[in-house]
């Protein structure tokens, strides 16, 4: 099919795309009932993508119930975002909140997006108690990472010494088995993969089975101090996914210098297993007492992740998988949404090479054959495709179907799609940033924004030449 019929078309199935709360009208109602929407992006340095993300959650936030969000980002530094915005601590202001994003890219998250979306939350959790007094109903953020092996070790030891402090010295001893790495995990990796020296696995399946095995008596004896430290269960938790992230960090970093294939599986089975742990912690029980809801949870993170793998070359050539493939195996395809979000032209921030400072760099337009491409040709403006939607079925139950087999039939003919993480490099972008995808299985919808601009990064960057747009002191909802 050429590509002006293939436009000619797809165009019957384009809604504009705008910051316009209408905008959003369509992809509310696609969404339906799910229990878990993934919001994607197509770079971690686009300005647009951030804002949509955080207008798109409010809404699912305010009327579809949704009370989590997770995120691309390491468990401890989320966790800090979370006392913020459920007022817990003495964190100052929504900056202050997001100190804790010191690791490359501080910019990820570290932005002008962020501030403003984290004060509504903030807010609308203190409106929430004041209205219904159920702190069911507030709204959680979590990290799905699990690069903060050490610093989520010391968060477990931090917690043992308060309330276990004989716990805290064997924990202790298990996890100085790190020691002789000092905080250098990819010697670590070296060492531990070549057989250099001892690994430390069973160390830290231990100490997470230790605090699993005493989960109901730590949190019993810690009720007598509750509000010393925050709500004991919710501590207990953080405690439990820490040692569950060090857990995990541990085998990534083992594998990571001889198989590139199994360390992103550990990393995306990691976040999907972060996934089923949030629901099953925030859900509620029914009157009944007989049935257990879980937390409907909205996930950020980048295309790659989100999409579903087996609709990828990166899944069906390399086996690598996704938390977007794992959620609809584990919570069901008719409760999952997945909507990615791709650019044209414009302008992006991102790296040259991993720990360097960013710069704002001017994307090249899009592959001639390339599903950006297709899109932008196919829409005089920004606009967003629904592939698939989510409706009550006769019995009760979610179920998910195509909005047209000519659409599916269109978007699953094998194209190029652009995946520009943290790292951009323009001179090699077609090796080193493209893949072919079917999208019509990757997502249930996509969005094309056809001239985007780089994010701004929270703290000034000599190396970023963007204009910087005074104080930051933008409002939520973005662009309403």
């Amino acid at each position: 099919m050429s590509t002006t019929t293939a436009s000619s078309v797809l165009r019957k199935y384009l809604a504009p795309l705008s910051f316009k709360r209408s905008a959003y009208d369509p992809l509310l109602n696609a969404v339906g009932n799910s229990q878990v929407v993934l919001i994607g992006d197509g770079s971690h340095g686009t300005y647009e993508f951030y804002a949509h993300r955080a207008n798109i959650t409010q809404r699912l936030i305010e009327e579809k119930g949704f009370n989590a969000i997770a995120f691309e980002a390491d468990w401890p530094d989320a966790f800090r975002l979370n006392r913020y915005v459920h007022g817990t601590g003495s964190i100052k202001n929504a900056r202050s909140a997001l100190d804790d994003f010191e690791r490359f890219p501080k910019w990820m998250w570290k932005n002008e997006v962020m501030p403003p979306f984290l004060d509504h939350m903030k807010e609308h959790n203190e409106a929430v108690i004041k209205s219904t007094g159920d702190p069911s109903k507030k709204v959680s953020f979590y990290g799905l990472d699990l690069y903060s092996l050490h610093r989520s070790a010391d968060e477990v030891l931090r917690y043992l010494d308060r309330v276990d402090p004989e716990g805290a010295k064997a924990a202790r001893k298990r996890y100085n088995c790190f020691e002789r790495f000092g905080e250098d995990t990819t010697r670590y990796a070296y060492e531990a993969q070549f057989g250099l020296a001892k690994d430390c696995h069973q160390e830290v399946i231990r100490n997470l089975h230790d605090l699993l095995r005493n989960h109901q008596r730590y949190i019993a004896e810690q009720f007598e101090k509750d509000g010393q430290f925050g709500h004991p269960a919710q501590e207990q938790f953080m405690a439990e996914m820490n040692a569950l992230v060090v857990r995990d960090a541990e085998e990534y970093y083992r594998t990571m210098m001889a198989e590139d294939t199994k360390s992103w599986n550990l990393r995306d089975d990691h976040f999907a297993r972060v996934l089923v742990e949030i629901a099953h912690h925030l859900g509620t029980t029914t009157e009944s007492g007989n049935r257990r809801a879980d937390a409907k949870i909205v996930v950020w993170a980048h295309n790659s992740h989100i999409g579903d793998a087996r609709a990828t070359d990166m899944g069906t050539r390399r086996g690598e998988i996704n938390v977007g493939q794992r959620c609809r195996e584990l919570f069901g395809d008719d409760n999952v949404f997945n909507i990615g979000f791709l650019t044209g032209t414009g302008t992006v921030t991102a790296a040259y090479e991993w720990d360097e400072p960013p710069q704002l760099m001017t994307m090249n337009k899009p592959l001639s054959g390339s599903i950006e491409e297709l899109l932008c040709e196919s829409s005089d403006d920004d606009a967003i495709v629904i592939i698939k939607q989510i409706k009550d079925s006769v019995e009760g139950f979610a179920k998910k179907s195509e909005v047209s087999p000519q659409l599916t039939n269109l978007l699953n003919i094998s194209r190029y799609q652009r995946f520009i993480g943290v790292i951009y490099r323009r001179r090699t972008e077609i090796v080193s940033h493209y893949s072919r995808c079917k999208v019509a299985d990757q997502y249930d919808a996509i969005a094309i924004v056809k001239n985007s601009r780089g994010i701004q990064p929270l703290e000034r960057e000599e190396s970023w030449k963007g204009a910087h747009r005074g104080d930051l002191d933008l409002t939520f909802p973005f662009g309403y």
